[in-house]
């Protein structure tokens, strides 16, 4: 019976060739979406899954409170006396392991050989681990023993890339490193690159140990304030982290609050729990959910995976309503068909059985091409989204397995109205040649227009405002030039030289401006935070004003043409300039309360426990991205600023002024890697994530729109036929083309208009919470709205344009000689 079904289906299909192929592209477009689109999320959700221990691990976190207490930095990093003290504090905790990612910092490795550097590079992904790290992560070693491989001081661990980067082989184990010019780092084992799917990429581990040769036996053992180290820790099979949790205020105050009552001159009853916080975060959550401050990697978001699912989920409802308004239009055709089948002894059950076959057989038709399709436009989504995602059909058979049970319940699911409504055709009636009944069913077929419109409605408008947004982010005056600066690290040998490197590259006509700073605009704002203390009346008060420090040189300003507007920029020609004056920005002084912008120029201002006069008032910058907003800032003259360099160039010559930059590099750091990076890119990588899902979204609402003009296509052919007399007899009494068009068209426009109706709230709604995420974004237009109402109206009317101008040039006597 069951071969019956399909044979018969097949012929059914074959027979009625326009509907099955709407049927069919439909559905085969939807699938390929549904399946690019799971390709997306399954890598997504996967990340740092592969670690068997996963469900047992944390990351500690750290929250810090005003004085007020609202929340002023969320950071994923904690200082590092509290690692130590966790794990001996509580039982539950099976392991803890601090890590430091110095690369980020500037950290210079070399191959030396006879004396001689014959490979040197920056390891931005270097970083310091203590060795229960590899009891925590499932880090699989190719050589080398994990267990004591960085319990010594000065030894390192590389991965399977960074072995063959600096030794061309994997057989490394014994081999040295230097690191920073002065470190012997002996390579102690090597492990296999992370997978993509991890929120971080060590491609050097580098013995915690080796710090305190570096920074001194005792360096962090009492620093609290210093903010730097991912700790991550192992619970034992069933510990309760929202237990050890809510330990945390106590443990804080045990350690943390005993050392600053006995050292910082703090009163006896401070508490410290109360201006900081500690969080057991699952480390599971990292890359989808976890968006603090100074994060390893950029994450990704559980919104863009929602979103994601969501736009699938309305593309196969789509293209199954479009199953469905075809399939009920073209039931009276099939009618004397039912009928015959049932005066011949076919039950209800047979017949909803063939029909439902016919539907799943168009469904597994769809698959098959989605398959293909989905192939053909992977690697073109790995390249969009920067992913590796691999399919293949003899290694991904539980996604074969999963696909073809998604189709099968497709086609059930978008054939079981059809096959109901067929089914229940009285075979008396239609086989004495009278008209089949739906009555109420051309409801149902504009309720599904109406819902398929209002979807593809809320998705025009969605991508017409991101594409909005994104526009904005591009266009916006952040307050600096970003167009013609490179950035590189600086190095502690340059200073004693930097007037001699500074004055011989600004003489090079290529090269405008040099300005150091600790950190360079597009990165995080986390040197340190104080509250501001400003004049009143006689003496210093202490305000609400959190202000965010950058240690800056006398050319930051004028390198990135950031204007004063009140006072004046630091001096080399006044002394004091480096060690007491102060710069702050516009949204300090506001903040701060003066009756007029100028107000506390040459007054005393304090921030933090840092006192000075303040010389001057800078114009407002995004320093960072525009997801936030600008906060106060105070800028000093300051050692930290020698980390990083600025270079202001002459667009116009932007290869002479590389080259006249590396050749003075190599002349004042011979033993450095020249290695630079373009302001405007750095920029543009704020809102890679956002360009990307902006364009993924894009793609597939288009995909959307597509599937649902193809069924009002399908639709419209059907009822273009069906009243082909009706259009005939109104020509004959004189009805013009443009009537016939207008009739034709006019209960579309009324639908779309319907659908507009329900979508502008939905929209609204959605696109208000996503452009709340940013701190600077567009208005909600009105026009936007209404002009995507009249392009879905445009759209609908271009896509039935062609049957119906058809039927209304049709010549009546066509129609009508055999009536």
């Amino acid at each position: 019976m069951i071969r019956n079904y399909f044979k018969v289906a097949l012929r059914s299909i074959f027979r009625n060739k326009l509907t099955a192929f709407i049927n069919i592209a439909g559905l085969a477009i939807a699938m390929t979406a549904v399946l690019l689109i799971y390709f997306f999320i399954s890598d997504e959700l996967s990340y740092d899954r592969y670690h068997t221990k996963i469900d047992r691990t944390y990351r500690v976190t750290r929250e810090f409170f005003g004085e007020n207490g609202e929340t002023t930095l969320n950071l994923p990093c904690i200082a590092a006396p509290f690692g130590p003290f966790l794990k001996n504090d509580f039982g539950e905790i099976q392991a803890m392991a601090r890590t430091l990612a110095y690369g980020r910092y500037g950290f210079d490795v070399a191959v030396e050989e006879n004396g001689e550097i014959t490979k040197a590079a920056q390891e931005e992904d270097l970083f310091f681990a203590e060795p229960d790290v590899f009891k925590i992560f499932d880090i699989p070693v190719l050589s080398g023993n994990p267990a004591k491989a960085l319990e010594r001081p000065l030894t390192v661990m590389l991965s399977e890339s960074a072995a063959r980067k600096y030794f061309a082989t994997t057989d490394v184990v014994g081999k040295h490193l230097k690191g920073n010019g002065n470190l012997d780092l002996e390579v102690t084992g090597v492990y296999k690159d992370f997978p993509a799917q991890s929120h971080w990429h060590p491609d050097l581990l580098v013995a915690f140990s080796t710090l305190y040769n570096i920074f001194g036996p005792n360096a962090f053992d009492n620093d609290y304030g210093g903010n730097n180290f991912y700790t991550y820790i192992l619970l034992e099979p069933g510990a309760d982290p929202k237990k050890l949790e809510a330990a945390m205020p106590a443990f804080i105050d045990k350690h943390m609050g005993a050392h600053g009552r006995a050292n910082w001159g703090v009163p006896q009853n401070w508490v410290a729990s109360k201006t900081t916080k500690l969080y057991i975060e699952p480390a599971a959550d990292i890359h989808l959910r976890s968006h603090l401050a100074d994060e390893i990697e950029v994450n990704g978001n559980i919104n863009s995976v929602y979103m994601m699912g969501v736009i699938g989920l309305f593309i196969v409802l789509i293209a199954c309503f479009n199953f469905v308004n075809l399939s009920t239009a073209r039931a009276t055709k099939r009618a004397k068909e039912v009928g015959m089948r049932k005066v011949a002894g076919a039950l209800k059950s047979q017949l909803i059985g063939q029909y439902l076959s016919e539907s799943v057989l168009i469904a597994l038709f769809a698959l098959i091409l989605a398959t293909a399709f989905a192939g053909i436009a992977l690697p073109w989504m790995n390249d969009l989204t920067g992913k590796s995602i691999a399919f293949h059909l003899t290694t991904h058979w539980p996604v074969i397995i999963g696909t073809i049970a998604f189709a099968c319940i497709v086609g059930l699911l978008a054939g079981t109205y059809p096959a109901f409504i067929l089914a229940a055709f009285r075979p008396a009636a239609v086989l004495k040649g009278q008209q089949a009944s739906l009555k109420g069913k051309g409801g149902i077929r504009r309720v599904l227009v109406v819902a398929q419109f209002a979807i593809s409605i809320v998705l025009i408008i969605a991508t017409a405002v991101t594409v909005q947004q994104l526009g904005y982010l591009n266009a916006r005056d952040i307050g600096y030039n970003k167009d013609q600066i490179i950035t590189l690290r600086s190095y502690p040998e340059l200073a004693d030289n930097y007037d001699a490197f500074y004055n011989q590259l600004t003489s090079s006509s290529a090269i405008q401006n040099i300005g150091r700073s600790s950190r360079i605009p597009t990165g995080r704002l986390l040197d340190w935070q104080g509250n501001a203390s400003v004049v009143k009346g006689d003496s210093l008060v202490s305000t609400d004003v959190l202000l965010r420090s950058l240690q800056v040189d006398y050319e930051f300003f004028a390198t990135y043409d950031i204007p004063v507007v009140a006072g004046r920029l630091f001096s080399r020609d006044i002394p004091s300039d480096d060690s007491i004056a102060f710069i702050i920005n516009e949204t300090a002084a506001r903040q701060i309360g003066w009756a007029t912008i100028d107000e506390g120029i040459g007054k005393d201002i304090k921030a933090g426990d840092t006192q000075g006069k303040l010389i001057g008032i800078v114009k407002d910058f995004n320093f960072e991205s525009l997801h936030q907003e600008i906060v106060p800032m105070v800028f000093r003259i300051g050692d930290g600023s020698n980390n990083n360099l600025s270079v202001k160039i002459d667009g116009a010559h932007f290869q002479q002024a590389i080259a006249d930059l590396e050749k003075k590099w190599k002349e004042f750091l011979p033993t450095r890697p020249f290695e630079y990076q373009v302001m405007s890119d750095r920029y543009r990588r704020l809102y890679e994530e956002d360009q990307k899902q902006s364009q993924l979204f894009t793609i597939f609402s288009g995909m959307a729109i597509f599937i649902a003009c193809l069924g009002l296509f399908g639709l419209a052919t059907f009822n273009t036929l069906q009243r082909i007399k009706e259009i005939g007899i109104r020509k004959v009494l004189g009805a013009s083309v443009p009537n016939i068009l207008a009739l034709l068209s006019r209960e579309i426009v009324v639908l779309i208009l319907a659908a507009s109706l329900i979508a502008w709230p939905v929209a609204w709604f959605v696109m208000s919470e996503w452009l709340d995420s940013f701190a600077y974004h567009v208005d909600m237009n009105v026009l936007v709205y209404v002009l995507a109402a009249i392009g879905a109206v445009l759209l609908a009317l271009l896509t039935v344009s062609v049957q119906t101008i058809r039927a209304a040039l049709t010549n009546p006597s066509d129609t009508l000689r055999y009536e």
